[in-house]
């Protein structure tokens, strides 16, 4: 089965990390989870590998420690090294597969988002690249590149998306690159985690106007549902963060999570 990677800095996995490798498995690929440390509640079909081989654990301190990088960035850094040595794809640890990615017929690729003001935009929550390729080479070259900036003046805060999106983006307009439409891993807009991905109570007029998105000519569809082209859908764990959401939760059973769950259940 073809790997998919990932990248982990913590003792344990939560609920939503779990599904991610359960529907890995479940659509025939193994989930390579590559970390620093132990972790407690691996799954049996999850296999560890070593991050130092990757990247030197000094280097992961000295970005997390020194230069206080967010876990996000550094996970961002790590991506790029792993894809110019190893290839292959990568992957958020909150993006659940739906099908088998091999029919993706791109040997090469980023994933992209609707962003409703902006269009498409290139996105790296999920990607494939070939080890040593000139696009694994421009992503780490662009990355470490910033890195140095960073460090030759610093600045209190950085955005967000410096050191991912903002790569990938300028990435995918300088290099000859596919972007897959926005439909294949994130069909559900980040701005919707609370109204369609992960609830509790079930909001009546969002949920049945939704519904209706389908049917409606003249009405915004992209963002609100899954599609015939959708093979994983980006949870985006950030907006969980921002909403204070229980990653460990149970939801309404209309919820895309608690869906997704139930139809990853049996491997």
């Amino acid at each position: 089965m073809t790997p998919v990677h990932y990248f982990w800095v913590g003792d344990s996995f939560t609920n939503v990390e779990l599904l991610t490798f359960q529907s890995c498995r479940k659509h025939d690929h193994d989930p390579w989870v590559w970390t620093y440390g132990p972790i407690k509640n691996v799954p049996a079909f999850v296999t560890l590998k070593d991050a130092s081989s990757i990247l030197d654990r000094s280097l992961f301190h000295r970005y997390l420690n020194d230069l206080k990088l967010p876990l996000a960035n550094i996970s961002d850094i790590f991506r790029y090294y792993l894809l110019h040595q190893v290839g292959g794809y990568y992957s958020d640890t909150d993006v659940v597969i739906v099908k088998n990615l091999d029919s993706i017929a791109f040997d090469e690729f980023f994933c992209s988002t609707h962003e409703y003001e902006w269009g498409q935009c290139a996105n790296g929550c999920f990607m494939k690249l070939k080890a040593g390729s000139p696009i694994s080479q421009f992503l780490l070259d662009e990355c470490t590149r910033r890195l140095a900036e960073m460090e030759s003046s610093p600045k209190d805060q950085i955005h967000y998306c410096h050191l991912g999106p903002f790569v990938v983006q300028e990435c995918a307009r300088k290099m000859p690159v596919k972007v897959l439409p926005y439909d294949y891993i994130n069909p559900i807009h980040w701005r919707w985690v609370r109204e369609l991905i992960a609830f509790k109570k079930l909001d009546h007029k969002f949920y049945y106007k939704t519904k209706l998105r389908r049917y409606l000519p003249k009405i915004e569809k992209r963002g609100y549902h899954l599609t015939k082209n959708t093979y994983a859908v980006h949870l985006c764990n950030e907006m969980w963060k921002q909403n204070g959401i229980d990653k460990n939760d149970t939801f309404h059973r209309d919820s895309i999570f608690e869906k997704l769950k139930a139809a990853a259940s049996s491997i």
